[in-house]
């Protein structure tokens, strides 16, 4: 038997996709189907003919498959609504000020912000990151950054040049946004706020949907280990 590897990444994509929408539309497209035509050739069968007994059966598992096909979609819709009312929890972390030689890394979503600089200064950037998940956030939760001070003659990223990256810790404090500035004293990284904002995300990164997920933290826990 051969299986058609695109065949199922699609149906595990859709599956991702639609969840128990998915499976509901499945179950009465397939087990519905299925006891409706089990239940025809039954009353249709003509050598040997179907018993009272046997077509009773049919009809009962055809009725149920009805009913439970019913049922699925309902859930399937709760759970819809109960997905669109939790919605989704959002963190974001700014780092800003960071100098050309600075870089800090995440398995969160990403984006470099490069501040407009006046001729002869050195530019400088802030790194933003969204952290999001299904569960609410806790005070006291524990978030792991990395930061990099690479070289200016490296010709590539600090992951791939074998830079250990220092291990930032941030605790999440019941703010919606927290911003940070980066200051270092010998091996030492340390972070200070700047400020917060317990409203609603209403900058930059949230409005622009360039967000990318930064692909380079395998590589970073390698260098790190």
């Amino acid at each position: 038997m051969t299986i058609d590897l695109s065949t199922v990444e699609a149906i595990v994509r859709l599956a991702q996709q639609y969840g128990p929408f998915l499976f509901a539309v499945l179950f009465i497209l397939i087990v519905t189907r299925t006891a409706h035509r089990y239940y025809k050739e039954c009353n249709t069968r003509v050598a040997p003919a179907a018993s009272e007994e046997e077509k009773r059966a049919y009809r009962f598992y055809f009725v149920v498959s009805i009913w439970s096909g019913i049922a699925v979609m309902v859930l399937s819709i709760i759970w819809w609504i109960y997905a669109q009312v939790a919605g989704t929890n959002i963190y974001q972390v700014a780092i800003v000020g960071l100098a050309p030689d600075e870089s800090v890394l995440s398995q969160y979503y990403f984006k470099n912000v490069p501040r407009p600089t006046p001729p002869g200064m050195t530019s400088l950037h802030d790194d933003y990151f969204i952290i999001a998940q299904s569960e609410p956030f806790k005070i006291g939760d524990k978030f792991d950054f990395y930061y990099f001070k690479i070289p200016s003659n490296s010709p590539a990223p600090a992951a791939a040049v074998g830079i250990s990256g220092k291990p930032i810790e941030i605790k999440y404090s019941g703010n919606k946004i927290d911003t940070f500035q980066i200051s270092t004293d010998g091996d030492s990284v340390n972070l200070k706020v700047i400020a917060n904002e317990p409203a609603a995300i209403n900058n930059q990164l949230a409005v622009d949907t360039s967000i990318s997920r930064d692909r380079q933290f395998a590589s970073i826990k390698k260098s790190d280990q």
